[in-house]
């Protein structure tokens, strides 16, 4: 494996309607894998429901990510020790700089600070400017860095 990307909801969602087979794509190349953290997951669960004789359903393209879905490590950031990242939490919000994220979108810079194999993937400009002031630069793309990427790995041509 050479690349694994975290995704944040806006860049699944704009996968499936600028790209919707690119994760079917990914998923048969072994260079290269994605995940998406469990509270984003829930994120896209929810959008992703869809009633089928009364019954609440998840959509076939939400069943795809299950095998992509991680642990968000169990951490709680309230408490957390490495809160050098940032300069103060209030009320689920996290602020960097002048930056307001929420917890979820401060949870996809914790996981790729703690797991140096991540690179994430975001259109929100918040998560970017604040994931540069924690991560190398280099480990934070855009969607169309993100696909400038998969470019180079052969995934798209």
């Amino acid at each position: 494996m050479n690349k694994e990307y975290l995704l944040d909801a806006n860049i699944v969602i704009k996968i499936w309607n600028e790209y919707p087979k690119l994760l079917d794509m990914m998923e048969k190349t072994h260079e290269i894998d994605y995940k998406i953290p469990q509270d984003i997951a829930g994120e896209l669960a929810v959008k992703e429901f869809k009633n089928i004789n009364g019954v609440p359903v998840l959509t076939d393209k939400f069943l795809k990510l299950l095998g992509h879905i991680i642990n968000n490590d169990g951490s709680n950031f309230e408490n957390d020790d490495e809160k050098n990242s940032y300069n103060n939490f209030d009320y689920n919000n996290y602020f960097f700089k002048t930056n307001k994220i929420s917890i979820n979108d401060y949870t996809l810079i914790h996981i790729c600070e703690k797991h140096k194999k991540y690179t994430l993937v975001t259109e929100d400009k918040r998560i970017l400017q604040s994931a540069e002031n924690v991560l190398d630069p280099s480990r934070v793309l855009n969607f169309n860095g993100f696909i400038e990427e998969l470019k180079e790995y052969n995934v798209i041509k």
